[in-house]
């Protein structure tokens, strides 16, 4: 008879996987209005609860915090640049099978710098972006049998780079990220060409609606190539999204649903309550999550408009 109980207390348990769970899905490169000087810092805590059979596990971890600084050159060119975790890798799982505990801890992840180029034009914007990728993860795996415990511990250091680019005119939007490449070094050194992903966008407003849809494409030379879109409409104040994203990982599949609130900061920005719930599946597998986004964007702090 076999048992096994799984429980994660810091992220997905999908991320023990390939380069982990990927953070970067739907990031929408386009400003729009270049002439404001803005910081985002984002928090996105996120709530798992695991579901295999009868066994329920529930957990609550955090993601690092997202910072994001676009600052106006001209009134039609802007210089962003920032910080963010591109692939999550930490786990904590833990299983029974016929006598044998085995505890399996995973802890750190990719994080990606990035400088980004914005320039517009009367009824077009351009983009161009380079990102360098970095991080250190660890893993520890114990085995108890029988009273006696085996453990090995392997580090890993990555980095990396990666470029995009792209165009939005009018409703239409379009971008290109590739060219690259991640080399984890640990006993054997690995280079991955990392998944390149295109992906395009369709805009449309009508009196007081907008709406917005986003495909991509991934496609790889080490991973599973996916399609994936997302879509959102908003009335004012109020947005709400629907997205299907299967991961680079086969057989990984996650749907999200949220909405958008947004808290207004006088003369200075907002305040974004973004909560989502989503469901990540692989066989048997579920994973349900909620995910009550935070952020904070303060516009014109550096400057100000001239009267």
């Amino acid at each position: 008879m076999n048992i096994i109980l799984l429980s994660i207390f810091s992220a997905s348990i999908f991320s023990l996987e390939g380069l982990g769970q990927e953070q970067v899905s739907f990031i929408y490169p386009f400003y729009g209005n270049l002439s404001l000087a803005r910081i985002e810092i984002s928090l996105r805590p996120e709530w798992n609860v695991l579901n295999e059979g009868k066994n329920i596990r529930g957990i609550f971890w955090t993601n690092p915090f997202y910072l994001d600084t676009k600052i106006p050159v001209h009134k039609r060119f802007t210089i962003s640049f920032g910080t963010r975790e591109r692939f999550s890798q930490v786990f904590d799982i833990y299983s029974v099978t016929n006598g044998l505990d085995m505890y399996v801890q995973g802890r750190g992840g990719i994080e990606e710098i990035y400088l980004q180029f914005n320039q517009c034009f009367n009824i077009a914007e351009i983009f161009c972006r380079g990102s360098y990728l970095y991080g250190n993860s660890r893993e520890v795996w114990q085995y108890t049998i029988g009273g006696y415990s085996i453990a090995d511990t392997f580090f890993y250091k990555n980095s990396g780079e990666i470029f995009s680019a792209g165009l939005k005119f009018l409703v239409f939007s379009i971008f290109y990220e590739g060219m690259g490449k991640l080399k984890v070094l640990k006993s054997i050194d690995t280079t991955y060409n990392l998944p390149g992903v295109l992906g395009t966008g369709l805009e449309y407003r009508f009196k007081d609606w907008e709406y917005i849809l986003s495909i991509e494409h991934t496609f790889t030379d080490y991973f599973n190539p996916v399609n994936r879109f997302k879509i959102h409409v908003q009335k004012r104040n109020l947005g709400l999204y629907y997205a299907y994203n299967p991961w680079y990982i086969k057989g990984i599949t996650e749907h999200r649903a949220g909405f958008s609130i947004p808290i207004s900061i006088r003369n200075s920005g907002v305040i974004l309550l973004n909560p989502a719930f989503g469901v990540r599946s692989k066989d048997s597998l579920k994973e349900f999550v909620f995910i009550p986004e935070l952020k904070l964007v303060l516009e014109e702090l550096f400057a100000r408009r001239k009267k």
